[in-house]
């Protein structure tokens, strides 16, 4: 039950953050990138005050463990997210959200690496599947648009990602889940918006930017990213981001739906193809 238990708030999550790209998009601008990511994480951290609360609040206070919840902040949610938001405002919700999940094969190669763990057959056709429905959806749109500086830029939210996933299976020994997801976006917050404190007043008081601090902060930082987190600590890196290739197809959908972005009928096969690498990657490794 535990790997259900794993793979469940994978897709949980995913799904949560799918919805990001387009909110974003359409309601998150005239903010900087910085300043929305931080008020994101002070809405996280709200979401998340009740339960830490009720459940507790455990961290084992060992500086190499420390270390490790730091750089689980900054490296992810931190540098990743703000370049990510970066990305979705320079080539749009759709385009960003499927070069960034790239991160997928970055993730799991470096948990081979460091975390030891087994890349076995079923994991790698389910992987590349995957890989190859999110090209397809990525194909079957409008890329005129595109050039080399800006792939370049969307492709570094996954280089952080990928490691910050890493860092993250590394600082659940020392915390658990929840309090790990707390410690996150209290320091993001302390972090992105102290230097950003003469521009917060006017962002709380734009309904438009603090809607889209609440549905992508509270929703995807202060439920999807716990929710992550336990995935990464029962089930492995590697099965969790195969899981979390959802978001991009989804992703897809909720930027036509929500951002006005077109998408031609290729996007079909593309998520078809997602499904059936998830299906193939995680049921046949359990």
């Amino acid at each position: 039950m535990t790997m259900v238990y794993g793979v469940l708030s994978a897709v949980i999550a995913s799904i949560l953050w799918s919805i990001n790209p387009s909110v974003i998009k359409r309601y998150g601008y005239g903010v900087s990138s910085i300043a929305l990511n931080g008020l994101r994480a002070l809405m996280a951290a709200l979401f998340l005050l009740i339960p830490i609360i009720l459940y507790g609040f455990r961290v084992e206070l060992v500086l190499i463990g420390l270390l490790y919840i730091l750089g689980s902040a900054i490296i992810g949610p931190g540098i990743g997210d703000v370049l990510y938001i970066k990305s979705i405002r320079s080539i749009g919700a759709g385009k960003s959200v499927v070069i960034g999940y790239t991160y997928v094969f970055i993730a799991q190669i470096l948990a081979a690496i460091f975390l030891g763990e087994e890349l076995g057959i079923s994991l790698i056709i389910g992987t590349l599947l995957a890989m190859l429905g999110i090209y397809l959806v990525y194909r079957g749109e409008d890329n005129s648009d595109l050039c080399w500086r800006k792939i370049l830029i969307s492709l570094m939210p996954a280089i952080a990602w990928g490691v910050g996933s890493i860092v993250n299976k590394y600082a659940l020994m020392y915390t658990d889940p929840l309090s790990l997801g707390f410690i996150r976006v209290i320091v993001l917050s302390f972090i992105l918006l102290l230097p950003m404190y003469n521009s917060i007043p006017r962002s709380i008081s734009s309904k438009r930017i603090l809607f889209t601090a609440v549905v992508t902060g509270g929703l995807g930082y202060g439920i999807g990213m716990p929710l992550f987190l336990y995935a990464v600590d029962v089930i492995g890196v590697s099965v969790t981001v195969l899981a979390t290739t959802l978001t991009p197809v989804l992703g897809r959908l909720f930027s036509i739906l929500i951002a006005g972005e077109k998408i031609e009928p290729k996007g079909l096969l593309g998520t078809i193809l997602v499904i059936l690498g998830i299906i193939i990657g995680i049921g046949l490794s359990t």
